[in-house]
């Protein structure tokens, strides 16, 4: 972290865009430190974290579009994850997109997943691009403010966030197996679902 504060308090936006497409929420909080400390200017600082979390969600978005790898399919088929299911998802992506794409944004750790499942349901970029600026917008200046009041406890906010992320996962794995261990018990239910 230290690092990180180092080379964007000397390189600037040079390195805040790159660092905003990989890994967006600890760079806008980083950031917000450094615009406190007058190293960074936040009128520059605010578009430059938001296109480069537009520029990752696109790419996400597009390896969705482009297609699922091999290994997923097979991954997903051990898993019960049917062609049937992935067109409820579909159907559900199409029908709520500000909805899901706004808590796929916002939802650390497998937010990620959500996105992709944008670009695979086929969502329109152009809505797709709409609902992530929005939430984009809205979620960093929330980051941006935390840097700033708070920014000098970077460390420790990067700790909280990384923590909130691992919960994240841990219920989202356990909640998987649950539904899979229950239809590999009651197949019928594995039909319902």
């Amino acid at each position: 972290m230290e690092s990180i504060v180092h080379l964007l308090s000397q390189y600037k936006y040079l390195l805040l865009l790159p660092l905003a497409i990989v890994e967006g929420p600890i760079i806008a909080i980083i950031a917000g430190f450094l615009c406190a400390n007058k190293l960074l200017n936040p009128a520059i600082t605010y578009p430059v974290i938001v296109m480069g979390d537009l520029i990752g969600d696109s790419i996400c978005y597009l390896l969705g579009r482009v297609g699922v790898p091999t290994w997923v399919k097979w991954i997903a088929g051990k898993l019960g994850i049917r062609k049937e299911k992935i067109d409820l998802v579909r159907q559900y992506f199409n029908t709520n997109p500000v909805k899901t794409i706004s808590l796929s944004k916002i939802t650390l750790g497998i937010g990620v997943a959500g996105i992709y499942l944008a670009g695979n349901a086929r969502i329109p970029y152009q809505r797709f691009i709409k609902v992530c600026l929005v939430t984009s917008a809205l979620q960093y200046v929330f980051y941006l403010t935390i840097g700033v009041l708070f920014g000098s406890a970077y460390q420790r906010i990067s700790n909280y966030l990384d923590m909130a992320t691992a919960a994240i996962i841990v219920a989202v794995i356990a909640i998987v197996l649950v539904v899979v261990i229950k239809s590999k018990i009651n197949p019928s239910l594995s039909k319902r679902i």
